[in-house]
């Protein structure tokens, strides 16, 4: 009995010794643990923070781990504005600032690293991190918070300069830096930290020249038109515990705090649509066209004068263009400038000067063409010879509205040459019925705008939903300037049923007129405009498809978007967004209401058309419409309450 226990406990022993050794000669794959998804946390520094009487210039920052920066030259920003750039370097757990400006005496300093730190291993961003010094005895302490976004898509602003001037004037803001800066984050918010109190002047600055300054016109830029005042105030705020996990509640409790003010101030960025008037381009495209395109649109034609040829003929050119005269086509006319192979020509245009003025110059163009040789002909028989024909050229036209007509549409038809001649009566329009065709009078053709492209022909008519129709225009009834005429032409349409269609309508009751309600494709690109008549705006017989919208609030009533003008202390015009997609079936009628305030503006533009998104961190899900709430709340702390640097720089509490 004792034997067979010992062999027993040696069995057990044994089986035991084995499992171990076999478990430590197995190859195989180690588990890892969580996935870190915490931010590197500040540790120290060289000086201490909110340090006063710094006269060095060198600062190093310690955190608990291996840190990178991010795109530093974009997202970090100093305050006062630096005319030159810190010297910014990471090595290992520190990063070192290397300031090379004079420091102004007696000044508070914010450098501001927005998200730019992050884990070497994960790139977790430390977000809204910033460090603060003073060169005198004292640290300004106040704070002005908000959003910018583009006036017009309320896209968000990312990295653009926000900056306060504590000098009131109107030119301050472009033949002065701005004093206090900070730049937008990838939600376009800021936060202006160390502020002295006072009153101050708030403007936004796509800033390409780095001047801090709007000094260039072609710049984007933002101007708010109160003054701001900066002040704080205690209040009462929940203050949450939350577990070792980090997401279950342990307490909740009620501590106060500071709230900076104001916190949640919007500035409509926008663009003066300036650009530097000159001519970019010149070229003969053919024999019979000459071509110019100018750097920015004009209200005033060039004029153009043949210098080469005695005497100049008079109504030398047809002239086709764009709606803004920016892309001009001269069509030649006269037979003996078509042959010429060179033409020399007097251009007198608008351009811009060195203090930004349109000035008249004048400039000599040579527009050269250079002829393809003629092919050598074949030798051929006599009786060949004798049956040679020659070929006779026609006009071509096109319809270029398609075959399928839409029921609020006219036909658009195209000649290859600007149109001299119409005959209306050579034109014939026929609806089919059963098998026959019958003739149609009440239609209306001419050109779609004869000031811009005389090529350009369009028939309207009121057209039967689902019907068949036929257009024929006789041989000889459009000519062009180069005496072509057409064959006859004949084209059938297929006009749309209405069920086809849908139908849209928004009912907006904040809105009575002076607004337009402009439908977007999934890209933000405009669809069609329709004014707001009544509290109402109705897009009727609209193809199938997903659609958004937004409203222009128009102030002028001339039934277009107009952005701002500094100078005029003119604002843009305001948008809104509606807040989701509207997907429009065939044959339905889809009518909303639109409460354009139900928002706050930041939160307005649906996830799926927005194109400034987030920053997304390694580990986060692609963000979908579904939990697109749960992540973007609009004007709210954009801070992480239980975020272990919240002890250091306790910056945002409070905020918004």
């Amino acid at each position: 009995m004792e034997m067979d226990l010992r062999k027993l406990i040696y069995a057990v022993l044994a089986a035991v010794i084995w499992t171990v050794l076999y478990s430590c000669a197995s190859i195989g794959n180690p588990e890892g643990g969580p996935q870190d998804k915490l931010p590197p946390i500040f540790v120290k520094s060289e000086p201490e923070p909110d340090a006063l009487n710094f006269n060095k210039s060198k600062i190093e920052l310690s955190f608990d781990e291996i840190v990178t920066l991010d795109d530093p030259s974009n997202k970090i920003i100093v305050s006062p504005a630096q005319t030159e750039m810190p010297k910014l370097t990471a090595n290992g757990k520190k990063v070192t600032v290397e300031i090379i400006d004079t420091l102004i005496p007696n000044t508070t300093y914010t450098i501001d690293f927005s998200n730019s730190i992050q884990d070497n291993n994960e790139g977790n961003p430390l977000e809204n991190f910033a460090f603060a010094f003073s060169t005198g005895s004292h640290i300004d302490s106040m704070r002005v918070a908000g959003i910018v976004l583009d006036s017009h898509t309320l896209e968000p602003q990312q990295g653009v300069v926000v900056g306060l001037h504590s000098n009131l004037a109107d030119s301050a803001f472009q033949k002065i830096k701005l004093e206090r800066v900070a730049r937008t984050n990838d939600r376009g918010q800021f936060i202006i930290r160390n502020i002295k109190p006072g009153k101050y002047r708030l403007y936004a600055i796509n800033d390409a020249d780095r001047d801090y300054k709007f000094a260039n016109p072609s710049e984007d830029i933002a101007f708010y038109d109160s003054i701001v005042v900066p002040r704080c105030e205690r209040i009462q705020a929940a203050d949450t515990v939350f577990g070792l996990d980090g997401k279950t509640i342990d307490t909740v409790k009620t501590v106060a705090k500071t709230m900076y003010l104001p916190n949640d101030i919007l500035l409509s960025m926008f663009n003066e649509n300036y650009k530097a008037q000159y001519m970019q381009t010149y070229s003969r495209i053919d024999s019979t066209r000459l071509s110019l395109e100018f750097a920015a649109p004009s209200d005033t034609l060039p004029s153009l004068r043949i210098i080469n040829k005695q005497p100049e003929p008079e109504d030398w050119y047809t002239l086709e263009r764009s709606l803004t005269n920016d892309t001009l086509t001269y069509w030649i006319n006269r037979p003996e400038l078509v042959s010429s192979d060179t033409l020399l020509v007097e251009l007198k245009s608008l351009r811009t000067d060195t203090l930004n003025n349109l000035v008249w110059g004048t400039d000599t163009l040579n527009f050269s063409f250079q002829r393809p040789k003629p092919q050598k002909k074949k030798k051929r028989d006599k009786d060949e010879e004798e049956t040679d024909t020659v070929e006779m050229r026609f006009l071509d036209l096109r319809i270029t509205s398609g075959t399928t007509q839409e029921v609020y549409a006219p036909v658009v038809m195209e000649s290859a040459e600007p149109i001299a001649s119409l005959d209306t009566a050579a034109v014939h329009l026929e609806m089919q019925q059963d098998t026959l065709w019958t003739p149609v009078t009440d239609f209306k053709i001419g050109f779609r705008d004869s000031t811009l492209n005389r090529r350009q022909l369009s028939l309207r008519h009121r057209w039967e939903p689902g019907a068949t129709y036929r257009v024929t225009i006789d041989s000889t009834g459009i000519t062009s300037i180069y005496g072509l005429f057409i064959k006859t032409f004949s084209s059938e349409l297929n006009v749309r049923k209405l069920e086809d269609y849908g139908n849209l309508i928004f009912n907006i009751p904040a809105v009575k007129d002076s607004a337009f309600v402009e439908l977007l494709n999934s890209s933000d690109k405009l669809v069609l405009s329709v004014p707001v008549k009544d509290h109402r705006a109705e897009f009727i017989n609209m193809m199938p498809a997903k659609y958004y919208a937004r409203i222009v609030i128009d102030r002028n009533g001339n039934g277009e978007y107009d952005t701002g003008n500094y100078n005029e202390k003119r604002q843009p015009e305001e948008t809104y967004y509606y807040p989701s997609a509207i997907n429009l079936k065939r044959n339905w009628d889809v009518e909303q209401t639109w409460d354009i305030y139900a928002l706050p503006v930041d939160m307005q533009k649906p996830y799926d058309i927005k194109k400034n998104k987030p920053e997304r961190k390694r580990w986060e899900e692609i963000k979908t419409p579904e939990n697109e709430d749960e992540e973007d709340d609009g004007f709210n702390d954009f801070t992480d309450p239980n975020d272990p640097n919240q002890q250091f720089f306790n910056d945002l509490n409070g905020y918004y």
